[in-house]
């Protein structure tokens, strides 16, 4: 379907679980947050509606940016920072994203 989706970094952060979520579950989270909001969230709103601190947040939406499913967008108002707004890719992503945990749990139970 996506063969280029699961690059080697990305595919080392979907793969990887921890007590509470994996992340993957964060990614869908964070997916999910930017698709409500039609004006696109900050990296603030993003951060407190998934429950990640900064550093977290920074490293899922570089890594989200890389692969072409969030862009940043410019400010709505000159004090504001740059908004996240899924892409067509993003969007794709987050509709089969059920899909995509059934593969995900799948091929964690091979490895384990």
């Amino acid at each position: 379907m996506y063969p280029d989706l699961l690059s080697v970094a990305f595919e080392r952060i979907l793969l990887s679980s921890f007590k509470y979520r994996d992340r993957a579950t964060i990614i869908g989270d964070i997916l999910d947050t930017i698709f409500r909001d039609p004006k696109g969230k900050t990296k603030t709103s993003i951060m407190r509606s998934t429950n990640l601190n900064f550093e977290q947040a920074n490293k899922y939406l570089n890594s989200l940016i890389l692969c072409d499913i969030v862009r940043a967008t410019d400010p709505l108002r000159s004090q504001e920072v740059a908004r996240y707004r899924l892409t067509e890719r993003g969007v794709n992503l987050l509709k089969n994203f059920d899909l995509w945990q059934l593969v995900l749990q799948t091929v964690r139970q091979k490895i384990v």
